[in-house]
């Protein structure tokens, strides 16, 4: 029987390796989304034959939860920001939560990929995380000035949501409403409870007033869909925490966890490759020394 050939072996472990490689880029490789605009607007508006929604200097998309201690207090931090400064969505985007809100969650992991709770996103672009983050607020809403555009024709007639139909996008509605934390009672002062999306050449989007809640206000953004790169605004930022179950865990660098994951993903395929190589390597010598022994006993 013929030995096989080794570099046949090699070469096909590599293309298995590279498949592995390839498959991984492929997977990552995704659109850049974006904040293009926000209009703002209260229940009150709903009961006017015509209104027209106002735009808020800044978006602060807070991302909490109710196990969360450190949430506490940057939730009252952020309570003290005006109207005037910037308008507060609040997501409460972890399961554990009784106010669990799935389309807060698929913000949180696909179109963010955060990793902490508490964590704050400015304008669609800052991440704040870390015990300064709602410190650091300030600054990055005083250097930060964003170039809104997109929904000037906004305005709410008979509960619906009427627009230029010419945008480009995606025009979503965030049904915000005071809400109790499950455990100490104390009020979110604008909790995400609903979320609506359309592209934007609808023109329109007709609310279901009987799926509004008391003292309701409504966030509406019009966004380009897909993962955004942050960037980090923190003068001290929160290390690795596991957001699973709330518990903290070893403060690696993401990148480092994923080469090292990697390594061990193509290691492992790796020696699987070359098992069956081994084994007939094994048997092909376990043979040899049958078939010597044999001849040696023939020859006595």
């Amino acid at each position: 029987m013929a030995s096989p050939s080794w570099p046949a072996l090699v070469l096909v472990v590599l293309v298995l390796n590279t498949g592995v490689a390839t498959g991984v880029q492929a997977n990552t490789s995704t659109e850049e989304g974006a904040l293009l605009d926000v209009r703002v607007f209260s229940l009150e508006c709903l009961e006017n034959v015509s209104c027209e929604p106002t735009q808020p200097p800044h978006l602060i998309e807070y991302f909490s939860a109710d196990w969360c201690e450190p949430c506490v207090q940057v939730g009252e931090q952020l309570s003290n920001v005006s109207g005037d400064e910037a308008v507060v969505l609040q997501h409460h985007s972890s399961p554990q939560d009784a106010t669990y809100l799935p389309d807060s969650k698929i913000k949180y992991d696909q179109d963010f990929r955060l990793l902490f709770y508490p964590s704050i996103v400015v304008d669609g672009k800052h991440l704040l995380t870390g015990s300064r983050q709602a410190l650091d607020l300030s600054n990055v809403m005083e250097n930060e000035t964003p170039t809104w555009s997109g929904l000037e024709s906004l305005r709410v007639e008979n509960s619906t949501l009427v627009w230029n139909d010419t945008n480009t996008g995606i025009v979503s509605v965030w049904m915000l409403a005071p809400t109790a934390h499950q455990t100490s009672g104390k009020i979110h002062p604008a909790v995400a409870y609903k979320h609506m999306a359309v592209n934007a050449t609808e023109g329109s989007l007709a609310l279901n007033e009987e799926q509004i809640r008391e003292n309701s206000s409504f966030v509406v953004l019009l966004e380009q869909p897909g993962r955004r790169n942050l960037t980090v605004a923190s003068l001290a930022p929160t290390g690795l925490v596991d957001v699973s179950d709330g518990q903290e865990v070893a403060t690696t660098p993401i990148s480092t966890m994923f080469d090292r994951d990697f390594a061990l993903v193509v290691g492992m395929v790796l020696v699987l490759s070359l098992a069956p190589a081994f084994v007939i390597h094994r048997e092909l010598m376990t043979g040899s020394r049958e078939q010597k022994v044999s001849m040696n006993d023939e020859e006595e």
